[in-house]
């Protein structure tokens, strides 16, 4: 007589059952690597500051043979006890630029073109205190060292530090954004639309379908231009602040203005120099 071989139900192990139910609450890989699905990543140019260091794009002082002579330049350091010079005399072939002390014509000195470019010792334009960073004491023999401040709002991310994501497939970054601008788009031709068949339509309801998507479309009118606003006033401000001597001039203008009021009314003592007060 043949026995029947009773199939028996096999358990797993208790190590593969854990693992299940590890496997349960592990969270899934992000489908995106470059933002992980956050739809945004650092930006390149300021390396995720929001600001461009001093200079901006350009790491170094742009000297230039064809406009050197008369350009305008501040020392970071105390230099023969002035801070702000003029070049009046330029060597390709020495690699130096003459600068003269603007106080003081007599003083002048030869400064090396790859020490002018190094932005941690010398600063295109004449700036004043508020727009240099200091070390040090200003009423000490060598005075207080300068640093240049940091660079403006990046244009890029718009300050923010982020821009978003572009990489390929990426659904939450500049796919997202161009899905709703789309929308946004569709849905502006939408009530446009329905505006034109609602014009010759009489009666309280069209009367009230028709306000309301007037309103709807001032609204997204209105906001749009305060965007454009917004941009144009950041790229005005952003072109204000970049200017090397823009606030050196208003500075100089107002107080030669100063000095000749109080000259023509017979102030002697309004026309002396104050060195400390420019330098």
């Amino acid at each position: 007589m043949r026995h029947r071989r009773i199939a028996r139900q096999c358990r797993p192990p208790r190590a593969l059952e854990r693992r299940r139910v590890d496997d349960a609450d592990v969270v899934p890989a992000p489908s995106c690597k470059r933002c992980k699905d956050t739809g945004a990543r650092e930006c390149r140019d300021c390396g995720g500051r929001g600001s461009l260091p001093p200079g901006g794009y350009h790491s170094k002082n742009v000297v230039d043979a064809k406009t050197a002579l008369g350009s305008r330049w501040t020392a970071h350091r105390r230099t023969r006890g002035w801070r702000h010079f003029e070049c009046v005399a330029f060597s390709p072939r020495n690699k130096t630029a003459t600068l003269r002390a603007t106080c003081e014509t007599s003083v002048t000195v030869d400064v090396p073109i790859a020490s002018l470019k190094d932005r941690m010792e010398w600063s295109a334009g004449w700036k004043q205190r508020e727009d240099l960073d200091w070390i040090g004491d200003f009423d000490q023999p060598g005075g207080a060292v300068a640093r240049p401040k940091g660079g403006a709002s990046c244009s890029k991310c718009r300050g923010l530090g982020t821009v978003p994501c572009d990489a390929e497939g990426c659904e939450f970054g500049v796919v997202r954004i161009e899905k709703q601008r789309a929308v946004i788009e569709k849905t502006e031709t939408i009530f446009k639309r329905q505006l034109e068949s609602l014009r010759d339509v009489e009666g309280d309801d069209a009367k009230e379908r028709r306000a309301a998507l007037k309103k709807q479309l001032k609204t997204k009118s209105r906001m749009k231009r305060e965007r454009a606003k917004a941009e144009s006033e950041r790229r005005k401000n952003e072109k204000t602040s970049s200017n090397d001597v823009g606030g050196w001039s208003d500075f100089r203008n107002s107080r030669r203005d100063e000095i000749l009021e109080a000259w023509l009314a017979g102030s002697t003592d309004a026309t002396k120099r104050e060195p400390d007060d420019q330098q």
